[in-house]
């Protein structure tokens, strides 16, 4: 998820809290957000399990 082909490990947490960021000032919900993410981890050719935990504070 935040490592693969091409991308590092301090690469890929920037860019999953960018997009975690990102999906708040959007307004998504959880399982919105939780898309978003998996979807960039397509994009870096992932090739393991994912899994995506997305915490709300309300």
């Amino acid at each position: 998820m935040v490592e693969g082909p091409g991308l590092t490990l301090d690469a890929g947490l920037d860019r999953a809290g960018t997009l975690a960021a990102e999906a708040l000032n959007e307004g998504l919900g959880t399982e919105a957000t939780a898309d978003r993410v998996l979807d960039a981890a397509d994009a870096v050719d992932h090739l393991d399990d994912a899994a995506v935990l997305v915490i709300r504070r309300l």
